[in-house]
């Protein structure tokens, strides 16, 4: 049986670098009729940064700092997302429905999550060549993905 793909989960940390794995979700889409799920993973401030912060300043002024910030960055990665799809496809002449995620955590779980909260049929993501020992010692998102994604994952290589 042929798979029938409905729903990509296109993973962006929305640099130009990115652009040839949203090109090719894109074309997928295309191929299948698809949706795409735009997915932008913030990754939480380290507890010692924030320990800093904390001690630096007053309660209240932290919590007002917080509180602005996560609203202004969520705006600011909205427009972000919104701007590199409409560059990316202003001359083409099919759009697909993409649907804007912007979720906090871990990238790798947080990947895995989405796509399985989101249902989606395949998840498509770029990777950047990283030297071989740093790949031996931590592995790559797209290596961690893959391991652990139980739907079919494309890599499309970055330069």
């Amino acid at each position: 049986m042929i798979p029938c793909i409905e729903k990509i989960l296109y993973v962006s940390d929305i640099q130009d670098g990115s652009r040839p794995a949203f090109r090719m979700a894109v074309s997928l889409a295309k191929q299948y009729a698809a949706d795409i799920v735009f997915l932008h993973v913030v990754t939480p401030i380290p507890d010692s940064v924030k320990a800093t912060l904390r001690n630096s300043l007053p309660d209240n002024e932290y919590e007002k700092i917080q509180n602005i910030n996560a609203h202004s960055l969520k705006e600011s990665i909205q427009q972000r997302i919104d701007d590199f799809c409409a560059s990316e496809l202003e001359n083409i002449h099919w759009q697909p429905k993409i649907q804007p995620v912007i979720a906090q955590g871990g990238i790798n779980s947080k990947i895995i999550d989405v796509a399985a909260l989101q249902n989606v049929d395949m998840i498509v993501m770029g990777t950047r060549t990283h030297s071989a020992s740093k790949e031996f010692f931590m592995g790559s998102t797209a290596h961690k993905v893959i391991r652990y994604s139980k739907i079919p994952v494309l890599v499309v290589p970055l330069h």
